[in-house]
């Protein structure tokens, strides 16, 4: 399977992007890059839970449904924090820290992801290949929707 289509290494190159992106937001004094790395922080972990929920989770289930649902009810929790943070200014009071809590969670989530289940995966018979083109499709008709709602509210000013 060639790496592109390999859902793994998709999702590992998301989990790298979000550690970039956090480490970058935690360790900044300056608001300008805090408010610009939040902002990609938002939308990449929003995009990625997208695609875990929809298509990952469904297709790896059958190798251990309780581990997945423990990485599902990981995703509830930050779900809510995002939708919160998602609906307030970045330099509001209240925004860093949830902003650290939520990061917080993801973070111990991509390291029992990446420790625990894909390990298990890469020696399963799970159809890698088929989930692979599943998350491509998903992933580039997420980014095509996210494209037309930004170009809809660009046209409204």
């Amino acid at each position: 399977m060639d790496n592109a289509d390999d859902p793994i290494q998709m999702l590992v190159r998301d989990h790298d992007t979000v550690r970039k992106l956090a480490d970058k937001y935690l360790n900044s004094s300056d608001m300008e890059v805090k408010k610009q790395a939040a902002t990609q922080l938002l939308q990449a972990i929003h995009t990625h839970s997208r695609l875990e929920e929809s298509i990952f989770y469904p297709n790896v289930r059958c190798l251990d449904d309780k581990l997945v649902r423990h990485f599902e009810q990981d995703h509830l929790k930050v779900d809510d924090l995002l939708a919160t943070l998602q609906g307030m200014a970045p330099d509001e009071p209240r925004a860093e820290p949830m902003m650290r809590e939520m990061l917080k969670s993801v973070l111990n989530h991509i390291e029992e992801e990446e420790g625990e289940l894909f390990p298990r995966l890469r020696q399963s018979n799970v159809d890698m290949a088929d989930i692979g083109l599943q998350m491509q499709a998903f992933e580039a008709n997420l980014v095509h929707m996210q494209g037309q709602a930004s170009d809809r509210g660009s046209r409204r000013r």
